[in-house]
Parts: structure tokens; C-alpha cells; sequence
């Protein structure tokens, strides 16, 4: 282990889960526990439970589970060692990492040093726009923008003068190591492998913040026409485009409060937004959007408006975007402004209860899409043919049967077509989908499961409410009498947990080396099918008597069966004693 044991139990006994998860995740408490839409699958029932009593989570519908330690792992993607530190960081609780893996030290360190090293260059780019008067043309542009001082410091603008070795020699001054330099992507090496030279030049300055307020990226743009307009930080170690949203890390409570976010393009448009008070924003980097920004922002708001010029680069953009938020099974509203006008002019131009009044009569994804169609091909007869044969391919994305069919006699209704007709149209959709995708089996079909898999299931489980039983458990030498190995490994685990731990199933937990483990216990301890009134000490002690009868019981009909064989010399003998061989590997197998 990189890092020691008890510090470990110190973190996973200081934090609160239900405070960790509330951070990404809208939690309503049902009962003794959490619930909330899952952030790793598309789900429109909560099935995301979070139990504050036991210190864990568990996914009903995908199965994730574990720790807080595991959450933030999973959520944020990072190691275990990195979870840890992040964890120990926020409940300052020091934590050293002696033994941690040169390789692995070296990775965190070079992450530390590309955040350590944005930060310094993000106040480099602020200070030349507000005291160089090389940036005078850049505070006239922002001022003509309408962005104001105070949304400058707020943000950390700055800006990239009109030369090629600015940060070059910033980093040559700050003696920054060329890996680090060249990682940041802030400066590229040049093709006579001469030198190198800054990735942004004249340029306003945009510092894009995780949600964790550490400066991953930047975004520049030029103040002319010069292309292209937007250019962003590359991939580096520590800034993903699929995962980071411009302004989240300071929308947040806003969407919280709101139910609300509003998705727009650019920099200026979210600043602008933001400025005149509508600040459950975030912009979307001048990316496309993944599922895992919605899983990101399913986390703050149940409802998304898309924001999006009225020209056909907005409207493409619009429908590109929609596909995903359907998949993910979000409340999604798509709001075309006037015609000229994008959400930065026309907050500027019309103020922002304007806006708030026509995001108020934004479109739902069907209706948005009907209308598109109907535009582009008219009510011709060819014309609603044209536009069921666009549509069905939208309707097919819909999961909801219910939802999808009120949206199919809406579409019948418009276009005066048969409901039967259109049906039919969906269904020929989706059939073609099924016969078009390749056959992909599912990796969890390939462990092996046992007739005894539930039994000893329920044990463990029982062991994990109640450790008392424990003693019990390990005298009466039931483990041994395990089919699934996995399951006897990890019992073995919970046997030597110490039982007076103040979180057990947490401490449990943090030995599992696998993180399907850590699930497994996650759902065997959310499991309340033990009631207050259960004698849980009784009911071990009928499954574990169960368990060992069973064993014993076919072990002597297979010997039986052998014994008679051999007797009679019976030819069906080696296939028994495969069956036997097969019995004994499924014992001993890493299952």
C-alpha cells in the first residue's frame, strides 16, 4: 500500500459520503438513505443510493459502489493515491506517501507541477492585461464586449501579447523543467528543433478552471477575424475536454438553487451571462459535447437548455448535441435565439429578463426537431414523408415507451399521418439498429456462478451487518465449504477486519484490492433484508449449517456414484470423475 492503513481508516472515519457525493450529485433522502440519478449511466429513475450509516454508495442500476474513497476515484478519475490525497486535503489531515512508486510518484508530481505551473502563467497573462500597455487594445476590446473589471478579476482574464517567446522565457525566468513546459502545452517545440515558441500570441485569455478551482487549461481568443477565432489548450494530464465545462466550478450553487443550467458556446457568452446575474451557466469550450458533461451537469440541474444562434451553424450544432442528451435521459430544452443575435448580443442588446422570458418558451428536443424538419421540407406530401423518415430516427433514441409514444401521436397528429404508420416506421428503425450492431458478450457473463452463489452471499452479508457472528463464522469452518473462491476470499477478508472498527464496512472495504470487490460488498451491505426483529445470530447459523450440508451432501453422491462404477466397471466412470475434476477447479479456480 502506497499509503498507511490508518490513515486510510483516519480519511474514510472523518469524511461524510453523503457531503462528498452532494458535491456532483442531487441527493433526496428516502428512508435511511440517499438517493439521486446515477453519474456513471444514463437513468431517469434514481437508482443511485448513498447509505451515511455505513459510510458507502451503491449503483442498483449499474452496480458501482464502494467507498468515498472509491467515488472520488470513480467520479473524478483519478488513482487511488491521488482520491486519497484529494480526500485528506479537504478534512486537513496530513498524509505522507513513503513508499509510493518512483513511476507513479513521478506522475502525481508532474500533475501537482502542470497546476502549480498554469497557476503561475494564468496570473503572468493578468498581470500584462491589467498593467502592460502592450494590452491597451485588449482592454478596449473587453470594455466594448461590456465585460466589466469585476468580472475580469473574478475570472482571472488575461492576455497573450503579440509575440512568440513570452511564456518561453517566463518559464526559462520561473526555471521550469522543459517536461513540464512542453506537458502544459502552452508552448511548442519549433520544427528546426531550434527552440520553442508560445502556443498562444495576442490573444485575450480565459483560465479554465475543474471543479475542484484548479487551473487545468486555457482559452484564447483574437480580437479580429484572424482564424481560428477560439484555440484551447491541448490534452495534457491534467485538462480533459470531454470533462471540463467553462464556468462550472463557479455556476454550481447557481444550478443547484435554479434546477436549471444553460449550456452556451463561447467564453464571452457565458461571461455575459454570468455578469448580468444569470449565473447558472457554463459554456461548452467550443467542443462538442460528451455524455460525460451531462453525467457532469446531471450532477447540478435535472433540466439543460441548450442555447444556440439561429444560423445553420447553430441549428447543426443543436441537433448534433441532442442525440446525447436523450441517451442520458435528460429534461432537455433547446432555446434558438432571434435571428443575428447570439446569447452575448442579445443579453447586451434586450437585458437578461428578455432572455430569461424567451428561455421560458424554449422548445422541448422533439418539438425543436419537428420544427426543423418541417422548415426544411415543407408539408408537401413528399415533404412529411421526408420529415417521418428524420424523425424516426430521433423517436428510436427515446427509451421511455410511454414517452416515446406520446411523442409518436404528436408527430401523427402534425403531419396527419396514421399513428399505426408511424409505429411502424420506428420499429423497422429500431430492428434495423438491433441487426446492424455486432454481437458484444458481456464480461460479466464470463465468471462463473454457483448454485451456492446466494447462501453464501447472504452470509456474507450478514457478517458485514452484524460482525459479532464472525467468531462463529470462522469456527465452524464454513469457509471451507465455499464453492465460488472469490466469494471465500473475500469472507476471509471480512474474518480478519478488525470488528470494532467505527465504520466496519468501509474498513472492509479498503482492503479489497479489486474494485468489482468493492462493489460487491457495497450491494451485499446495502442489502435490508434483515430487520430489526431478525435473529441474525440464528439466521447465520441455519445458512451456515445450510452450506456445509449441501457440500457434504454432493461430495458423497458424486463419491457414490464413482464408487458404483468402479464396481461394475462402467465405462461412464471417467466422465464422473470429470465431473468431479470440474467440481474441485470451480473450488480452487480465481473466480
Amino acid at each position: 500500500m502506497f499509503i498507511p492503513e490508518d490513515k486510510i481508516s483516519e480519511i474514510l472515519n472523518t469524511s461524510d459520503i453523503v457531503d462528498i457525493v452532494s458535491e456532483s450529485v442531487i441527493l433526496k433522502k428516502s428512508g435511511q438513505n440517499f438517493f439521486g440519478l446515477c453519474p456513471f449511466h444514463s437513468e431517469k429513475t434514481p437508482s443511485f443510493s448513498v447509505n451515511p450509516a455505513k459510510q458507502i454508495f451503491y449503483c442498483f442500476g449499474c452496480s458501482a459502489g464502494g467507498s468515498a474513497i472509491s467515488y472520488v476515484m470513480k467520479y473524478h478519475g483519478l488513482s487511488f493515491v491521488e482520491a486519497v490525497k484529494m480526500l485528506a486535503r479537504k478534512y486537513n489531515i496530513v498524509i505522507e506517501t513513503p513508499q509510493l512508486d518512483p513511476a507513479r510518484r513521478k506522475e502525481i508530481a508532474l500533475k501537482e507541477a502542470l497546476f502549480g505551473l498554469n497557476k503561475k502563467i494564468m496570473a503572468y497573462y493578468s498581470s500584462i492585461l491589467a498593467q502592460n500597455t502592450k494590452a491597451d487594445g485588449a482592454r478596449q476590446y473587453l470594455e466594448k464586449r461590456g465585460i466589466t473589471q469585476k468580472t475580469i478579476d473574478a475570472f482571472h482574464l488575461g492576455y497573450a501579447m503579440d509575440q512568440w517567446d513570452g511564456v518561453v522565457t517566463f518559464f526559462k525566468n520561473e526555471k521550469i523543467s522543459r517536461q513540464a513546459a512542453l506537458q502544459s502545452g502552452l508552448i511548442l517545440p519549433r520544427k528546426q528543433n531550434n527552440g520553442f515558441y508560445d502556443r498562444f500570441r495576442n490573444r485575450i485569455m480565459f483560465p479554465i478552471f475543474d471543479i475542484n478551482m484548479q487551473v487545468a487549461g486555457f482559452g484564447g481568443r483574437v480580437m479580429d477575424d484572424q482564424m481560428p477565432k477560439y484555440l484551447n489548450s491541448p490534452e495534457t494530464p491534467v485538462y480533459s475536454k470531454s470533462r471540463i465545462l467553462y464556468g462550472l466550478h463557479a455556476a454550481k450553487p447557481y444550478c443547484r438553487k435554479n434546477g436549471t443550467v444553460y449550456i452556451v458556446e463561447g467564453y464571452f457568452d457565458f461571461l455575459t451571462l454570468f455578469q448580468n446575474g444569470i449565473k447558472n451557466t457554463v459554456a461548452s469550450l467550443g467542443t462538442a459535447l460528451t455524455s460525460e458533461h451531462v453525467r457532469i451537469l446531471k450532477g447540478y440541474a435535472p433540466t439543460m437548455v441548450l442555447v444556440f444562434d439561429s444560423d445553420a451553424a447553430g441549428i447543426n450544432a443543436a441537433k448534433r448535441s441532442i442525440t446525447i442528451f436523450m441517451k442520458e435521459g435528460v429534461d432537455t430544452r433547446i432555446l434558438v435565439l432571434p435571428r443575428g443575435d447570439d446569447p452575448d448580443t442579445y443579453v447586451m442588446n434586450h437585458g437578461p429578463e428578455a432572455f430569461l422570458d424567451l428561455a421560458g418558451q424554449a422548445k422541448s428536443v422533439m418539438q425543436f426537431l419537428l420544427r426543423t424538419a418541417m422548415d426544411t421540407h415543407g408539408l408537401s406530401v413528399e415533404g412529411r414523408i421526408r420529415i417521418l423518415d428524420e424523425m424516426k430516427h430521433h423517436l428510436a433514441d427515446i427509451q421511455d415507451s410511454a414517452l416515446r409514444s406520446v411523442h409518436v401521436r404528436e408527430l401523427a397528429e402534425t403531419l396527419n399521418i396514421d399513428e399505426r404508420a408511424v409505429l411502424e416506421k420506428i420499429k423497422e428503425q429500431v430492428v434495423q439498429r438491433k441487426q446492424g450492431q455486432p454481437f458484444v458478450p458481456d464480461s460479466r457473463g464470463q465468471e462463473q456462478s454457483f448454485a451456492s452463489d446466494p447462501r453464501e452471499k447472504q452470509l456474507l452479508a450478514l457478517m458485514l451487518h452484524c460482525p459479532d457472528i464472525i467468531p462463529e463464522v470462522t469456527a465452524s469452518g464454513v469457509l471451507d465449504c465455499f464453492y465460488s473462491q472469490r466469494l471465500c476470499r473475500i469472507a476471509k477478508i471480512i474474518v480478519n477486519a478488525d470488528p470494532v472498527e467505527k465504520s466496519f464496512v468501509t474498513h472492509v472495504m479498503a482492503k479489497m484490492e479489486q474494485e468489482r470487490d468493492k462493489q460487491l460488498i457495497a450491494s451485499l451491505a446495502m442489502a435490508d433484508g434483515f430487520g430489526e426483529e431478525t435473529d441474525l445470530g440464528n439466521t447465520a447459523m441455519s445458512i451456515i449449517n445450510r452450506i456445509i450440508r449441501i457440500k457434504k451432501k454432493k461430495e458423497n453422491i458424486l463419491t457414490a456414484k464413482i464408487m458404483r462404477a468402479e464396481k461394475v466397471c462402467d465405462a461412464d466412470v471417467m466422465e464422473l470423475l470429470k465431473l468431479k475434476q470440474q467440481e474441485i477447479r470451480q473450488i480452487h479456480d480465481g473466480q
